[in-house]
């Protein structure tokens, strides 16, 4: 295996965005708009032979949305086994894609965010550079952004490989850390 992403030790990336809200309760068919972003990172990192970890495709799209006891700790163990952290936090801001940043956070991921251009963001996503290995890029177009992603993904793998190791995180499974 050969190309970009085998070159910056990338193997898995997680893709996350918007879900729950952007997906009509009465049709169960996710926002065409969303589904199109979160489908051109999914097809570029499998171009790339990645292994992609997306909730979205993993739920059909919102038709068959797993309950929070199974979505949780497996959208947090794909994180924690992921090389690389890529999502669209939204605006108006996704909680769920919230969450996902602060675990990619927490646990030392390298992180790609996507933010729409002139459109508001929150303070603690655009704060992010200040205490994590993160990368903002705007974008107007959907189009225009994986010409764009090279750059940032070099630069969040660079300062990654840099880092001294520090294990966190799901080395293995998910657990059940709430069983009394």
């Amino acid at each position: 295996m050969t190309g970009f992403c085998f070159d910056q030790g990338i193997r898995s990336v997680f893709v996350g965005g918007p879900f729950l809200n952007a997906v009509d309760p009465k049709t169960k068919e996710i926002d065409p708009g969303e589904k199109n972003r979160l489908s051109v990172l999914i097809d570029y990192f499998e171009g790339e032979g990645c292994q992609v970890h997306n909730a979205h495709r993993r739920e059909s799209w919102g038709k068959d949305f797993l309950p929070p006891d199974e979505c949780t700790p497996l959208d947090y163990y794909e994180i924690g086994k992921s090389d690389l952290f890529v999502a669209f936090p939204g605006s108006p801001p996704s909680p769920g894609t919230h969450v996902e940043v602060g675990w990619a956070s927490a646990l030392g991921k390298p992180m790609v965010l996507l933010l729409e251009e002139d459109r508001r963001h929150a303070p603690l996503i655009v704060g992010l550079p200040h205490v994590a290995n993160v990368e903002l890029v705007t974008y107007a177009d959907v189009g225009e952004l994986v010409p764009r992603l090279r750059d940032p993904i070099a630069r969040v793998m660079t300062r990654h490989r840099a880092r001294p190791r520090v294990e966190r995180g799901p080395a293995a499974a998910p657990v059940n850390v709430c069983a009394g």
